[in-house]
């Protein structure tokens, strides 16, 4: 099973973006999520995040699993980071757990610990 154990105090449901959906701008989520179209903004999902192999994230993430097939550009922020042969993440990541499996591509930076790294982002963040 791709989700694993529901976890019934944290996970309300499944949320589907098709290819052929696009958005721009923030969304949260209670749950988990799979992405197979395209977004430009930030993304918060208090589950999985599954990024299928013609997905698509442009900008910042913050979930408790991020599990990537297609692309992802941008800041990162999870506990356990997936990319599989097809994955390419781009950019900043903060996890405490990263797996890249053969073909998989991870180009930028990684901060195990970054509470002071996120806490300037927000700062920024909340500036803009």
């Amino acid at each position: 099973m791709v989700f694993g154990k529901a976890n019934k105090k944290s996970r309300s449901g499944l949320t589907y973006f098709a290819q052929s959906s696009r958005l721009e701008g923030s969304l949260h989520i209670e749950g988990d999520c799979v992405i197979d179209g395209h977004i430009d903004g930030e993304l918060s999902v208090t589950g999985l995040v599954v990024v299928e192999s013609q997905g698509e994230i442009h900008g910042r993430v913050v979930a408790d699993q991020l599990q990537v097939e297609g692309r992802v550009e941008g800041r990162v922020q999870c506990q356990r980071l997936t990319i599989s042969a097809t994955g390419t993440v781009e950019g900043e990541i903060v996890t405490d757990k990263i797996e890249i499996f053969n073909g998989g591509q991870f180009i930028g930076t990684r901060v195990k610990e970054g509470p002071k790294l996120l806490e300037n982002k927000q700062e920024e963040a909340e500036e803009v």
